[in-house]
């Protein structure tokens, strides 16, 4: 909320609305300095603006580089270019030209154009120095922050952010503070110092939150939701960015499609596929139309490294668009994904000169991370000599920035080259119990190298997420299926597991209007058999069993995700009822074995809910049992995850809050705590349900 000094905004735009003189609007306008910022909104900026448009369709500066200011602060970068080309800057004094500058410095960067960011930055700084006033010197030395990391000097990058925080601490300038202090937890986080960025991004939301600017709240959020996935906090990331997400919608930001690519991060981090393809999309749609290098690169990356299984040709594309774009926080990330996909197409002489490319570069920004993920990608892709002491280092990297995913997804590697079966099968287990699933595997990276080695499985069925017939380890091209009946077929045969299905049944499920179905079944089985065997190296019904009766899958010989998970599912809260020893390892096997809903690309298809529902229920039910559980362990915070994802299924589910405050209230993460509890008081007022105290649901 705006603070109580602070003169209202609503007299302005009284003023618009009642059709005053641009005079009469500007004099108001100017006397409350950069108050409108922090809170005019999208429309109420274009109303403004169009009131005192001069006839040649320019704008006054002084207004033009407030604007600028507040639609990208909103998100609005295109839209902050507009006004500022569309003013003369000459027009200003010295302490207005340098924040006109800065304004356009600061979109410069976001859209990667750094020719224009250096010229303008120097110019901004020469005006701010000039004129000694503490928000231009602000704005000038946050610029010049900008432009460092865009030249990967990560000590000028901090000093210029130090400085900055110094004038706008000096001038009370809380929103511009908040800003500072965002992108120093900002630089933190591409180094790879998660803890130290938690800090610097806590410092930020307070500001913010004391400001009320719901767009910067949102952005702290959503870097909060990244340095917790970086942490192997995947599901308290998704509340973060959901939260994010939220605030931003309701104030009808673009910034959004920064809070979709982050929760399609998490998702690709936990083997989600089809959730994180979905929210890639909707990334890349808003990231294009506002030339948001920032959003649009690591949305690229994801989706490229997810195209592997489902369309090798797409992630070749991707890959040779993301290595013409130049962002600000440099190309380590397009080099990698380079590497995964040239790895994956088996060009070992591609993917070992991306991985040298990305250990330089990330070793001359810092981004330890980075480095540790392209030192396992020179390993994996051969031609070097010391793979074992590359392991060791990348996995030191991961154990010194507190990753666990990272560490694990390391030992996995390491000892499926260097080690035993039995290491490689305790190391996967400890993925798994970080809450990533066994989707994982099929996106390009680490994992994924691996995979062929580890499935042992002629065929593989998959359909908990987006349905993929893996065939030899190998995804079936959708132009190898001769209809997308036999398609269906196999999908129907997945969900009904050992227990199969009659004939009648599945005839009319697929046609129900012929007049003979029975002739078309026939003809769909032919077509599956084909593409399951398309060598014909087995027996017709070495896959499919059918009669004159009935039809199913031979799970003997074929793997069945669903199959397997409803197994799993049932053996492990069987034995939590019956306090068996380990259920607690089952648990966490069985849940990270549900990978997503079931048949997610047929969510209109009738004969696929009633075994969706099933699977829905049964995974939720794992995780709740778990969560629980491990409240009751000694070591309550490893529930804290699973409590957060029980929270993404129904974000109103008052038990769970309570339990979740209370693990946090006794592991004295108090601030974690209050934060949940806000989250919670938000959503009972939603229910209109009275919501009990934090000291009530600690004491």
């Amino acid at each position: 909320m705006p603070k109580p000094d602070q003169p209202p905004v609503g007299a302005l735009l009284g003023l618009v609305t009642s059709g005053a003189g641009s005079d009469e609007i500007l004099d108001l306008f100017s006397s409350l300095g950069t108050i409108p910022i922090e809170q005019l909104s999208v429309r109420q900026w274009e109303a403004l603006a169009e009131s005192v448009r001069r006839q040649d369709d320019t704008y006054p500066a002084n207004l033009a580089w407030r604007a600028a200011y507040g639609l990208r602060y909103l998100g609005h970068t295109e839209r902050s270019f507009h006004f500022l080309t569309n003013a003369d800057r000459t027009e200003l004094d010295d302490a207005e030209r340098a924040q006109f500058c800065a304004a356009w410095a600061s979109s410069a960067w976001g859209s990667g154009d750094e020719k224009t960011c250096e010229s303008l930055t120097a110019e901004s700084f020469e005006a701010a120095e000039a004129s000694g006033d503490d928000n231009a010197l602000a704005a000038a030395w946050e610029s010049k922050a900008l432009l460092a990391a865009m030249h990967g000097e990560s000590a000028e990058d901090r000093r210029g952010h130090e400085r900055a925080l110094e004038h706008a601490t000096a001038a009370g300038a809380d929103l511009m503070a908040s800003r500072v202090l965002n992108n120093l937890g900002s630089q933190l986080f591409d180094e790879s110092r998660y803890e130290d960025s938690l800090e610097q991004f806590g410092h930020a939301l307070r500001l913010a939150e004391a400001t009320g600017h719901l767009s910067s709240i949102a952005l702290v959020r959503h870097n909060l939701a990244d340095v917790m996935l970086h942490l192997g906090r995947l599901d308290e990331a998704l509340v973060e960015v959901e939260a994010a997400r939220a605030l931003w919608n309701s104030v009808d930001s673009p910034m959004v499609g920064a809070a979709w690519q982050v929760l399609a991060d998490i998702q690709r981090a936990r083997g989600s596929t089809v959730q994180a393809t979905m929210a890639y999309r909707e990334a890349l749609a808003v990231a294009s139309l506002e030339n948001e290098t920032q959003t649009l690169v690591p949305a690229l990356v994801g989706t490229a490294l997810i195209s592997v299984a489902t369309d090798p040709e797409e992630a070749r594309l991707i890959v040779k668009q993301l290595l013409h774009i130049q962002v600000g926080t440099g190309q380590v990330p397009a080099l990698t994904t380079a590497g995964w996909i040239a790895l994956q197409d088996g060009d070992t002489d591609a993917a070992i000169s991306f991985a040298a490319e990305a250990v330089a570069e990330a070793s001359r920004r810092q981004a330890r991370a980075a480095l540790a993920e392209a030192l396992e990608l020179s390993v994996l892709a051969g031609g070097v000599s010391d793979g074992e002491a590359r392991l060791r280092e990348a996995a030191s990297i991961w154990e010194g920035i507190g990753n666990p995913i990272g560490l694990q997804i390391n030992a996995i590697v390491h000892a499926h080259l260097f080690g035993t079966p039995f290491a490689e099968r305790l190391a996967r287990a400890s993925l798994r119990s970080l809450g990533v699933q066994d989707d994982a595997y099929g996106i390009a990276g680490q994992l994924h190298v691996l995979r062929s080695d580890a499935d042992g499985v002629p065929i593989r069925v998959h359909t908990l997420g987006t349905f993929v017939l893996y065939r030899s380890g190998k995804p079936v091209a959708a132009s190898e299926w001769p209809s997308r009946k036999a398609r269906d077929v196999l999908k129907i045969l997945a969900a009904r597991g050992t227990s199969g299905i009659r004939r009648e049944e599945i005839a009319d499920m697929l046609w129900p209007d012929d007049d003979d179905p029975g002739s078309k079944l026939s003809v769909a089985l032919s077509h599956l058999r084909r593409v399951l065997d398309p060598d014909k190296q087995y027996d017709p019904s070495h896959f499919i069993i059918a009669d004159r009766a009935s039809i199913r899958l031979d799970i003997n010989n074929a793997s069945v995700d669903v199959v397997e998970f409803r197994g799993a599912a049932s053996e492990s809260l069987a034995a939590h009822a019956a306090r068996e020893p380990g259920a607690i390892d089952m648990l966490e096997a069985a849940a990270a074995m549900h990978t997503g809903d079931f048949l997610a690309d047929d969510l209109y298809e009738d004969w696929a809910a009633e075994a969706r529902d099933e699977v829905e229920g049964l995974g939720g039910e794992v995780v709740r049992v778990l969560a629980f559980a491990l409240a009751k362990t000694s070591d309550p915070q490893r529930s804290v995850g699973w409590f957060a994802r029980l929270l993404t299924y129904d974000p109103h589910d008052e038990p769970t809050y309570e339990a979740l405050i209370w693990v946090l209230a006794e592991a004295r993460r108090h601030g974690e705590a209050r934060r949940y509890h806000r989250m919670y008081e938000m959503r009972m007022r939603e229910l209109d349900v009275p919501a009990q105290s934090l000291e009530e649901m600690t004491g």
